[in-house]
């Protein structure tokens, strides 16, 4: 398991997933994949996905407009949506949101398929991939079990964890 460092320049990694303390969007290179878990309803109304509709108005509306489409449907898959400089990947890991969040087994079995329809996506760009704690916030899902589906499937990710925005 994976534990997260205590300084930003000092990573801890005992798998293919290294955690650093800071800013996702501030640290992660140009012309990397951004990676969040999405409910299929279209709404990225709180947590990190807040933050993702603030930065990338443009990568929500294409998120929201594909949940219209094709609602639960999209459960276990990636939407990869170029993003300018990076591109944003959207892990459809939990069918609703809030209070009615899949439960953990079905949240981590969705986990595992949407990285594995990420890791095919993004298999010729190269593209160094970067995230947060993945259904560790607002879908409840301990940070140590999502890793371990990641471990299993070799996932080299970079993560980090947001802190606070000021306003």
């Amino acid at each position: 398991m994976a534990e997260m460092s205590q300084s930003t320049s000092t990573p801890q990694s005992t798998s293919g997933i290294t955690l650093y303390e800071g800013d996702l969007f501030a640290k992660a290179p140009a012309n990397a994949v951004l990676v969040h878990a999405c409910n299929t309803q279209g709404s990225w109304g709180s947590g990190i996905a807040a933050v993702f509709r603030q930065k990338y108005p443009d990568a929500y509306e294409i998120y929201h407009n594909t949940c219209l489409e094709k609602g639960d449907a999209l459960l276990g898959t990636c939407l990869l949506i170029p993003a300018g400089e990076r591109d944003i990947a959207c892990l459809f890991t939990s069918r609703r949101f809030g209070r009615n969040v899949d439960n953990k087994d079905m949240i981590l079995q969705s986990t595992k398929t949407a990285v594995q329809d990420l890791m095919r996506q993004t298999r010729e760009s190269g593209k160094p991939i970067y995230g947060c704690r993945i259904n560790a916030g607002l879908f409840r899902v301990p940070w140590e079990e999502t890793v371990a589906v990641l471990d299993e499937l070799g996932l080299n990710m970079t993560v980090y964890e947001i802190l606070p925005l000021k306003k």
